[in-house]
């Protein structure tokens, strides 16, 4: 057997994003034994998730800050005595464990997180072909999902559109108000329910956004990851910002129409061909702001580019995919 650490990430998006690698590795290594390291944020979302075998924590903001910290978290993996390191967050960490490191390939950074993930792999003449980014989701957690729409009143016969109006970064959002007339829309044209996901600092936001619908939603109020990721898989398509909830969308292969202003899609948009990203078209000079070395550095605390995407863009990207 064939012990092997990743080195993911802290954000759930990132995290998410590595699991493209994790087929691959099970394919080319028989038997091997995968243990993901990721940050807290996102421990909770591939703890359970069955294609792994362990998942560990790098706490860099609590018990692995600094040199002590990070001595301490060193120690405790050099005790687990790993065969190979898969360093894909380029980590000065992952080449002190004891084991063979492979890290990522330099080049052109204008190219999808994804891609540079597989290129890790494919320098090493692993076979990458047609992987993804992929969440597996157990049956007790489908099962809890249907209860859940169940009772709310959701028919599989009903067009279920997740929608996720928020994000860490006031740059990446898109206007409230045109949620809700998207919502609105989408509710009278093509009779949809709409599940409204929140983050656990976003439930201001969900109600502000609820609150201008004229029909209303079903609020996704859970904080737990995997139910949100199973959640999400239940819909038709899911619409949102640039956010780590996009990136659970497209990893259990629900359609994704994302909205990009300040961020480069290129780089971080959903990866695989079923997703659709809308953009404005504007151009200011400054976009994309992030990833960059002065993002948001307008000070103008709202993104125009973002802003300027039309509720009639969305609906009729909806019109195509659905």
């Amino acid at each position: 057997m064939k012990k092997i650490l990743v080195f993911s990430f802290s954000f759930i998006g990132d995290a998410v994003l590595s699991t493209a690698v994790i087929q691959p590795l099970r394919s080319h290594f028989q038997n091997s034994y995968i243990t993901f390291l990721v940050g807290p944020n996102a421990f909770d979302l591939l703890a359970n998730d069955p294609q792994l075998d362990a998942t560990l924590v790098y706490d860099n903001r609590g018990k692995h800050a600094g040199l002590k910290g990070r001595i301490k978290l060193i120690k405790t993996l050099r005790r687990e005595k790993f065969d190979l390191v898969v360093n894909l967050r380029d980590s000065f960490t992952a080449r002190c464990i004891g084991a063979e490191h492979w890290g990522l390939v330099r080049g052109d950074k204008n190219r999808h997180a994804v891609t540079r993930y597989l290129e890790a792999l494919s320098k090493q003449d692993v076979d990458t072909t047609d992987a993804h980014p992929h969440l597996q989701l157990t049956e007790t957690e489908q099962a809890t999902v249907h209860r859940f729409l169940a009772e709310a009143g959701v028919t599989s016969e009903r067009f279920l559109i997740g929608i996720h109006p928020g994000g860490n970064w006031v740059y990446k959002l898109w206007n409230a108000e045109k949620y809700a007339q998207l919502t609105t829309a989408l509710s009278k044209e093509k009779n949809a329910s709409i599940l409204l996901f929140a983050g656990p600092n976003e439930r201001k936001l969900q109600s502000q956004v609820a609150g201008m619908m004229d029909t209303l939603p079903i609020l996704v109020k859970t904080e737990n990851l995997r139910e949100v990721a199973a959640l999400i898989a239940a819909c038709d398509v899911y619409i949102g910002n640039d956010t780590g909830p996009m990136h659970i969308a497209a990893a259990v292969q629900t359609p994704v129409i994302a909205l990009f202003g300040s961020t480069n899609h290129i780089r971080s948009g959903p990866y695989g061909d079923k997703h659709t990203v809308v953009q404005s078209g504007m151009e200011l000079g400054c976009n994309p702001c992030h990833p960059g070395r002065h993002p948001g550095g307008c000070g103008a605390g709202s993104c125009s580019v973002i802003d300027a995407i039309t509720v009639e863009q969305v609906l009729a990207v909806i019109d195509r995919v659905s």
